[in-house]
């Protein structure tokens, strides 16, 4: 994550080469994040951690990379400001909300949904999308504002229920 955020905010016009290091570190974790998912499924190997960190790891890459392109001017296609709030306030107000129901129920179950499965499928190809320079990249944007929003509510929903 150091490496693809710092190879993301060295970005330039100049800096050509910064672009394509972020766009392929990022790819890779991107792609070895969905291996070990589907690998720990096939080989039934899931665990109380591999459930914490997993989503932990996803969401500092993916807000990494979403705040480091506040620092990127040069970049074609970039997310309106207030998609980039709206991923960052829904991860903060997940993790805020687990701290809650531990500190209230002493536990904590993470329970993934294809929702935000999808949310997070769709906000990295965004990353990657706009690391390419893509035109497709504004629609993402607001795709992945529309998933990000829902699947806030749907966890929310579901969590406030359990209490």
């Amino acid at each position: 994550m150091p490496f693809f955020f710092t190879a993301l905010v060295s970005y330039t016009p100049a800096r050509e080469h910064e672009r394509w290091i972020a766009f392929l570190i990022f790819l890779a974790a991107s792609i070895t994040d969905m291996l070990d998912g589907f690998l720990a499924r096939v080989m039934k190997s899931r665990s109380e951690l591999g459930r914490f960190l997993d989503p932990l790891a996803d969401k500092l890459l993916l807000l990494s990379g979403f705040l480091g392109l506040l620092f990127v001017q040069a970049l074609p296609y970039r997310p309106p400001l207030w998609i980039t709030v709206t991923i960052v306030f829904r991860d903060l107000m997940i993790v805020l909300g687990l701290l809650v129901i531990f500190f209230i129920k002493g536990t904590v179950t993470i329970q993934p949904n294809f929702l935000g499965k999808t949310t997070t499928a769709f906000q990295m190809a965004t990353l990657l999308a706009i690391l390419l320079a893509w035109p497709v990249s504004i629609f993402l944007c607001y795709a992945t504002a529309v998933l990000t929003i829902t699947s806030f509510g749907v966890y929310a929903a579901r969590e406030l229920r359990k209490l």
